[in-house]
Order: structure tokens, then C-alpha cells, then sequence
């Protein structure tokens, strides 16, 4: 092993011994490993030149995650082609982001994320985004700044992605993944596959012979035996025979049967020269010049199976507006849903609503993951592959075409598990139409159940991602009528939204002990309309966990829709039961599809008498949590707004609405009109109001309500508000109005200057309890203002000290943190020492009622992480407290950081609170999320608990 370069970026300790989460392959240590973690090394040993894995390891249940593949090439055997060559490869896979190169005195850090720079004029390069030589370490002391960026301790904790200068190291957009079903859809294209689906599917079929050519699966000379001296399927292709190609799949669908290989299509259309002759000059890129490199460039030995079932998916006909999930999203729900430690192997596994069958195809390899692990990693035959998909997988799907897609898939992820000579000599596919794979409503499959032999014995485990459409089936709603009168208290279904039935009838065909996880609109948890049915769902089955992906935009490639997903199994829950809510949040490496980061800050807890009685934990949660959901509470009692508005008999709505066809409103027409821009957060822009010219109304509303004096309040959540008296004013919908008799005026104005000087604090309520941030991203209902508090004593809306700073760094930080994710100060920017100095300040004031002999030290900044030491009563004598961190001291704190015990929490959670005589440590990441006033206010709670658990 090469320690001093694998050193510079912590692969090896100052120890010599590896750092935690580095697996050496081909070594006889492999046995601890767990499930998934073995199946990375044994594919990794594929590559051949791969001698370590390095990965990221959590404690939440989500299998490890591959961080980087390392080479030691410290006897300088492979020559910097063949590291070329390499880079290819591990591009291609698409799983391992980083590859580190050690030599005999560097390292050298090439990027697999994002586009080939390494391609050149048809050919691959050794291209390193950096190299670190031992030698210049000495003699430039810059590089150790830089050096630190590439550390793998920041790969571990999830810090390395977030360092805007490694951002640039990924682009999801030009991975290899992505940039194939981008070059085969601009072949589509140019092929013009909608109109001529023959020259679609010839272009498809393609794809998947290259991948079974890559594979070596067919013998020498095969395709000569078609066409003479073709070497491959497009040499067959481009001999312009069409009789010569029909024979070709002829065979090939008679050798493995599955209806994979027809060129069947519903037009009918049949092969011609002169259309083989067209193909075949677009696919070899005679008239495209950005396909050039296309078949040369992406070898399928190593790219996934999913890669194909995603480029079939992207001309699939029909659909039902479905959206396809992305493969990063399945695997993590995969590991809550169907975890190796509980695998059993004896699963049945439903997707209601297969589509392309990513959750299947992701069950049924686990599954080939459990059964290799119990007979000594040998791959499985034929006969057993086919009995686990028998046995185990089954999918419904109401498209055809989908369920051909997910046949397709299932065997691709057959040919995956098997060696090449296996799948030409023994393999013939099964057809899973009508057995495993069912065209049907799923809602009818369930109107019919003891008839149905998909659904009749049950499921261990029920997951996929259904339809998101406010419409039901005729069967949809014959279900849906049936459980409303078996359960009165569930209402009727929220929007007529088909997944919420398809959550809620899942539980129905659960084996005991099985498990639901199925994606849902985020409505579900936000939507007022939604709260009764939820809290009837949620008290009749146990919720364990509520996946949250409400700040993550753009996670799907075809849409955006909002979403969470719902993790429960069918047991009544018990009444001490705790929702666990993980509220996902948009990164870099999230934007990247790398990986999902959840630390401590996003994990939430929900009792089970909040989620039936009250709909604001949720939402308190995705701001923060902690003691927000405590201020949320305290104003739900007080009178609002409205009500107050009420006692008043105070004309109060939304503005006219415009509508063709509508009524008349001559007090309208004509008359001073003040468009919603023109009312801001510094008052009215006068300038900008204009005559209506507008002459029929869908809601024309009372004239009194555009009479001064009135109040209005634009429906944004910054709530711009505004007193008016000088003229008849009208305004839209975008507006609320808030009139008052003449004789009133001097109320109204005093109720102006109430809210008026409590502005910062209903903004922040509107915010912690509207309906902002979850559809548009700024925009209100009226129903939000409605409910802002307006107590009988004003005194009540007085924040303490804790409260003004959790208003403050929500309309601040974190309102910007949903809306902005990777690109918001709380992660582009850095905790500098004013921010610590804020953050300890708060800390030690929270704590002062019960320890009020706390001080802050002075904060340590190192490896892309902060420590900020605090101490009871007397300074300690530590000298790396106060003084300048040298190496030496930087060494010792490393190893109290990056102990094996201690990693793990920081790997996982990003925050280690450590005590030990009168020294209290927080070390979390340097980034301004983690040293905010609001995170010393949860971290001070959460420390009280920890010491008073010590006897302190």
C-alpha cells in the first residue's frame, strides 16, 4: 500500500492503518462486510484494476455509500493509458464518483460525475482534475489548503460536494448516463422515430444487442451468419438487406423468447433498403456530427441495465401521467423498505403502478444479493434467477406499453446476474404477461380480489410510486365509496387524487408485518383539505417514517411535482408511537443525484397525538422543527384575524376576478385600478395605478370593499400591507381589502398600526403556518391571513429572546434555504467567527438557567469542520483552546474527531457533541447551516437532556 501519498487525502491515517470505510478487495477481511457493501466489492473486482473501495457508512439504515474507487499504482504497472481506460469505465458505471490514483509520490484525483473531458479526438486521455506530489508539499504551503478540499473526510460526512470549487468536479447533465439518452433521443430524432417507429425500435434494438455484444454474450462469427463479414448488429443493418435483419431477430427472439427481440410495431411499417440505408447513415453519424463518438465511446460492459430501461421508457407510447423515478430516489427507499437485515428471501414485493419497473427491478436484485450471500458470492443459474422473480416479484400496470417495459427490464436484470456464456447457452426468457406482470386498474384488481392470483396471498412489502391525478376509475371509485362508508371518520378523498387511494388500500392486501412505502403528493401532509383524511389514515396504521422531499426541486426529470413518501406498515399504531420526519433538502450532491444528505437538523420526530390533532408539525419541521412547532402551537388558541375582523362587522375579501361572460359592475369599470406589483413592502406606487377598462366579473364583490378607508394586503407571505384613504381604489384577487365605515376610520388605521408594527412577526407566522414555500413558491391564501393571530391582549404577541431569534433566521436563512437549497447563504457561505460568536452567545444564554457558569472558547476551523469548545467554571488547561492550532494539535483533535466510534455520527449526522471533564466540544461542518442562532437553540435543548442524562 502506498501510505504516504494515500495519507495526503486521509485514505490512510498518521497511523499507517486505513481510514474506516476504505475495504481492500480481493482480501479475506471481506466477510465483515454487509450485504450491499460486498456486492459494490465484488463488482468493483470486475473492473480488474480496482484494489480499494472507499465508502460512506450510515447508521439510519441506508446502505454504504461508494465514495471513490482508489488504484495503487505505487509499482507504476499500469501506464497512464490504461489508467485512461479505466476512467472510461468507472465513467461509464456512473456509481463511484471519484477515482484516486496513487503513485509511488502522488495522488492524483480524477472525477467520474460529470462530462468525459477526459475524450479526445475519438479516444480517452489521462486527465486528473488534481494531482498532489509529495515532494511540493514542503515547499508551497497553499497546497495543504488545497489539499484539505480533497480529503475523503470531507467525502465522508457529506461536506466534500458543498466546497464550491469541487461542485465544478460534478454535472449530472453530462454524465454518461445522461449524455447517452441524450444522444440516442437526438438519433430518434433525426431518424424522425415518431413517424417511423420501425426505424424507433431498430434504434432501440440496437442499443440492446451493443449491450449483449459488450457483454460478450455472442459467439465469434455470429452476425456473419447473417450478413457476410459482419462483425456485429450493425453490420447487419448497414448490408441494406431487410431480409437479412428479420432473420437476425427471428433468431435472436426464438433463442430467448420474451417477445424482447420482435420488431413488431402498431403501424405495421416494414423494412426497406432504402430505410436501412437512412438508419444506417444517421446511427453512424454521416449526417450528425455530435454522434460521432457514440457507439465508440459507450462501451455496455459496465453501464447499468437501468441506463436501457430508461432510454425504452423515453418512447414508450400512451402513459397516464405517470413519472418516472429516478433510480438514486428508488435505491434509498429501497434500503427503509426492504433492508438486507430483514430479508428473509422469501419476499413477495408489489408495485401497484410499475411503470418501468425500477422498484422491481431494485427488489429483485436485492434478493439475488441475499441468496448469493448465503452460497459463498457464486452467481446464481438460470433456474434460480427465475424462481426468485416467480416467487417474489410482481407488478400492475394499467398501460401496456409499461408492462412490456417492465418485462423488458426484469430481463435485463437477469442477463446482469448471469455470466455471458450462461445467457447464450441456457437462457431463454419467461413470459411474465398475465403471471407476474399484470395490464390492469389496480383498483379492479382489487374489486375482484379473491378472483386474483396476483393479489390473494398478500405482500411483504407494497412500494412504488402511483399515478399523482385528481380523477378515479370507474373500480377507483367503487373502491373509494366503499371505504368511505366502512370508515366515516377518513371524509371523502382529499382532491379525488388517485395515490392518496392507492396509499390507503395498499394496507388492505399487506401480509402481517409487511410494509408500505409509496410515493405521494406533498398535499398529503400540507394541504388543509387533505389533514382529516391523513389523520384518520395515520391513526388506523402505523406511519414509522415520512420522507420528505419538499425543498428538493427538479428530482425528477420529466416534471416537479412535490412530493413526500409514506413508509407504514399495517398494525394499528400504538399511542406512544413517534413519526420519524426526514426533511430532505436540495444540495449539491442531491442536484448531482450522488446522494441524499440527511443530518441531524433534517430528523424530526412526531408524536402520534400531534399527527391526529394538529396539521402545523410538519411544516414547523421543514422550517427547522425543534421549538418552532412550539410557537406554532401557541397561537392556534388565539382569536385571528378574520374573527377579530368579524366582531368588527368590517367588510373583508379578495378583489374582483375578472370573466367573460360574467356580471356587470359599472362601480368597477372605469374607475382607479391598483395592479398588485404596485403594492410593495415600502407602501403604494401611486404612479402605477390606471383606469379599469376590464367591463364583466367572475366575482365582482361589493363596492364597499374597494371604498376607503380600507387596508390592503397583497397575498405574497412577505405580507406587503397598506392603509388607504384618499379614493375609491379597486385591486383583484391578488389583494386582500379590509374596509371600514367613515365613522370607523380611527379603529381601522389603529388596527393598521398594530399589524403595521408587528409586520416582521406575522410574516414570520404566515410563514411557519401558511401555505408559502409548499405551492408557489412565495404566494398565499387568503385562508393564511385569515388566521394570523390577533389576541384579546396584544401583550401575547411579545416573542421572548429565543423566539425573536428563530423569526429571525427563518425569514433570513431559511426560507431561502427551501427556495435556494445548494445556492442559499446557509450553504455557500462559511461560519465565520462573528457568526460563532452569535451562535455561542445564544447557546450559553439558553443554558444560563441551568449552567450559569458556561464559556465559549475561542473556535478551531480545520478539515471543512469547526469545533467550538465550551467549558464550565475554570479555563482548562488545554492548550490547543486558546492557542494557534499547529500540525501537532491539528493531529490530536483529528484523532478525537475521527475516532472509529465517533466517525460514524459524523459520517451520518454531520454533529458530534463530545464531553469530558469540564469541556463541552461542538464540531460540525463550516458551513453557516450548522452556526446559526436557531441551531444553538435546538443544540442547547438537546445538550441540557445529555448532561442532566450524565448526572450534571
Amino acid at each position: 500500500m502506498p501510505t504516504k501519498p494515500l495519507q495526503l487525502v486521509n485514505l490512510v491515517g498518521s497511523d499507517g492503518n486505513p481510514s474506516p470505510g476504505l475495504v481492500a478487495l480481493r482480501s479475506s477481511a471481506q466477510g465483515n462486510l454487509t450485504i450491499d457493501e460486498q456486492a459494490t466489492v465484488y463488482y468493483a473486482e470486475s473492473f480488474n484494476r480496482i484494489d480499494f473501495v472507499y465508502f460512506r457508512r450510515f447508521s439510519d439504515g441506508r446502505s454504504s455509500q461508494i465514495l471513490a474507487y482508489v488504484v495503487d499504482n505505487s509499482d507504476e504497472k499500469l501506464d497512464e493509458k490504461s489508467l485512461a481506460e479505466l476512467h472510461l469505465k468507472v465513467w461509464l458505471h456512473g456509481t463511484a464518483p471519484l477515482l484516486y490514483i496513487a503513485w509511488p509520490n502522488r495522488i492524483d484525483i480524477l472525477t467520474c460525475a460529470r462530462g468525459p473531458d477526459f475524450w479526445e479526438n475519438e479516444d480517452c486521455h489521462y486527465k486528473p482534475v488534481k494531482s498532489f506530489d509529495i515532494g511540493a508539499l514542503s515547499t508551497a504551503a497553499n497546497i495543504a489548503t488545497e489539499l484539505n478540499k480533497f480529503s475523503v473526510l470531507r467525502l465522508a460526512d457529506g461536506t466534500f460536494w458543498e466546497e464550491p470549487t469541487n461542485g465544478e468536479l460534478a454535472d449530472y447533465t453530462k454524465t454518461a448516463h445522461q449524455l447517452l439518452i441524450q444522444a440516442v433521443v437526438e438519433t430518434d430524432n433525426a431518424l424522425n422515430g415518431e413517424s417511423q417507429p420501425i426505424l424507433r425500435k431498430l434504434l432501440l434494438l440496437m442499443v440492446l444487442v451493443k449491450y449483449l455484444e459488450d457483454r460478450h454474450v455472442f459467439p465469434d462469427n455470429y452476425f456473419s451468419e447473417f450478413h457476410t463479414g459482419a462483425t456485429d448488429f450493425f453490420g447487419v443493418l448497414k448490408g441494406g438487406d431487410p431480409q437479412e435483419v428479420y432473420r437476425l431477430l427471428d433468431s435472436l427472439e426464438s433463442k430467448f423468447d420474451g417477445d424482447v427481440f420482435s420488431l413488431a410495431d402498431p403501424g405495421q411499417q416494414m423494412l426497406t433498403s432504402d430505410i436501412l440505408t437512412l438508419f444506417a447513415n444517421l446511427v453512424e453519424a454521416r449526417t450528425i456530427k455530435q454522434q460521432r463518438y457514440l457507439w465508440k465511446q459507450f462501451s455496455f460492459e459496465h453501464l447499468p441495465v437501468e441506463i436501457i430501461s430508461n432510454l425504452y421508457q423515453r418512447f414508450i407510447q400512451g402513459g397516464h401521467g405517470a413519472v418516472y423515478t429516478p433510480p438514486f430516489l428508488a435505491s434509498l427507499l429501497l434500503d427503509y423498505a426492504m433492508p438486507y437485515e430483514r430479508l428473509t428471501g422469501d419476499e413477495r414485493v408489489l408495485d401497484p403502478a410499475c411503470g418501468s419497473g425500477i422498484f422491481l427491478v431494485g427488489a429483485f436484485r436485492r434478493l439475488i444479493n441475499l441468496w448469493r450471500s448465503r452460497n459463498n458470492w457464486q452467481r446464481p443459474d438460470v433456474d434460480t434467477l427465475k424462481g426468485i422473480l416467480k416467487r417474489s416479484i410482481y407488478g400492475i400496470e394499467l398501460e401496456s406499453s409499461a408492462i412490456d417495459l417492465t418485462a423488458f427490464s426484469m430481463c435485463l436484470a437477469i442477463c446482469d446476474a448471469l455470466q455471458p456464456d450462461v445467457i447464450w447457452n441456457n437462457l431463454k426468457f419467461d413470459k411474465l404477461r398475465e403471471s407476474n406482470l399484470v395490464k390492469a386498474d389496480f383498483f379492479s384488481i382489487l374489486t375482484k380480489r379473491n378472483q386474483s392470483e396476483v393479489v390473494k396471498d398478500g405482500f411483504d412489502v407494497v412500494i412504488g410510486n402511483p399515478p399523482f391525478e385528481s380523477r378515479l376509475s370507474e373500480d377507483g371509485n367503487k373502491v373509494n365509496q366503499t371505504a368511505f362508508s366502512q370508515d366515516i371518520k377518513r371524509g371523502a378523498l382529499p382532491d379525488n387524487q388517485s395515490a392518496y387511494l392507492f396509499l390507503e388500500q395498499a394496507f388492505n392486501i399487506l401480509c402481517p408485518h409487511g410494509r408500505v412505502c409509496l410515493i405521494q403528493p406533498s398535499g398529503l401532509l400540507y394541504n388543509r383539505n387533505a389533514q382529516s383524511f391523513q389523520a384518520a389514515l395515520f391513526s388506523k396504521y402505523r406511519v414509522d417514517v415520512i420522507f420528505d422531499f419538499v425543498s428538493v426541486r427538479k428530482l425528477f426529470d420529466a416534471a416537479d411535482p412535490k412530493i413526500i413518501v409514506v413508509l407504514a406498515g399495517g398494525s394499528e399504531p400504538p399511542k406512544d408511537q413517534r413519526i420519524t420526519h426526514l426533511t430532505f433538502r436540495r444540495t449539491a450532491s442531491v442536484k448531482e443525484r450522488i446522494c441524499f444528505e440527511l443530518d441531524h437538523y433534517d430528523r424530526h420526530h412526531v408524536s402520534q397525538k400531534e399527527v391526529e390533532t394538529s396539521s402545523h408539525a410538519w411544516r414547523s419541521n421543514l422550517l427547522g422543527g425543534g421549538r418552532l412547532s412550539d410557537i406554532s402551537q401557541r397561537f392556534q388558541d388565539m382569536r385571528n384575524l378574520a374573527e377579530y375582523v368579524k366582531q368588527r362587522h368590517w367588510d373583508y375579501g379578495e378583489g374582483f376576478i375578472v370573466g367573460s361572460g360574467g356580471k356587470l359592475a359599472p362601480f368597477l369599470t372605469g374607475r382607479d385600478f391598483l395592479p398588485a406589483s404596485a403594492l410593495t413592502n415600502v407602501g403604494i406606487d401611486e404612479n402605477a395605478i390606471i383606469p379599469l377598462t376590464e367591463t364583466e366579473f367572475h366575482r365582482p364583490k361589493s363596492e364597499a370593499l374597494f371604498t376607503p378607508p380600507i387596508i390592503l394586503i397583497k397575498k405574497v407571505d412577505s405580507l406587503p400591507i397598506e392603509y388607504w384613504d384618499k379614493r375609491f381604489l379597486s385591486y383583484n384577487h391578488s389583494i386582500v381589502g379590509i374596509h371600514a365605515p367613515s365613522q370607523q376610520a380611527s379603529e381601522l388605521r389603529e388596527f393598521y398600526t398594530i399589524i403595521s408594527e408587528n409586520h416582521e412577526i406575522y410574516h414570520f407566522l404566515c410563514t411557519l403556518n401558511g401555505t408559502s414555500l409548499i405551492g408557489k413558491a412565495t404566494t398565499i391564501l387568503k385562508q393564511d391571513i385569515d388566521e394570523l393571530p390577533y389576541p384579546e391582549d396584544l401583550k401575547e404577541l411579545s416573542f421572548s429572546f429565543w423566539e425573536k431569534a428563530l423569526c429571525e433566521d427563518t425569514l433570513k436563512y431559511l426560507t431561502d434555504y427551501i427556495r435556494l437549497g445548494q445556492n442559499s447563504d446557509l450553504l455557500t457561505k462559511a461560519a465565520n467567527n462573528d457568526d460563532l460568536k452569535s451562535y455561542s452567545e445564544m447557546f450559553i444564554h439558553m443554558l444560563n438557567s441551568v449552567y450559569s457558569n458556561l464559556k465559549a472558547s475561542n473556535p478551531i476551523f480545520f478539515d471543512g469542520l469547526t469545533c467550538q469548545p465550551f467549558y464550565f467554571g475554570d479555563r482548562p488547561n488545554l492548550s490547543w483552546l486558546t492557542e494557534q492550532l499547529t500540525q501537532q494539535k491539528e493531529v490530536e483533535l483529528r484523532k478525537l474527531v475521527y475516532d472509529e466510534e465517533k466517525y460514524t455520527y459524523l459520517r451520518t449526522i454531520r454533529i458530534l457533541r463530545f464531553y469530558s471533564d469540564n469541556i463541552l466540544l461542538l464540531i460540525k461542518p463550516d458551513r453557516l447551516r450548522y452556526w446559526i442562532r436557531s441551531t444553538a437553540i435546538r443544540d442547547a435543548d438537546e445538550t441540557i437532556i445529555d448532561l442532566r442524562g450524565q448526572g450534571y
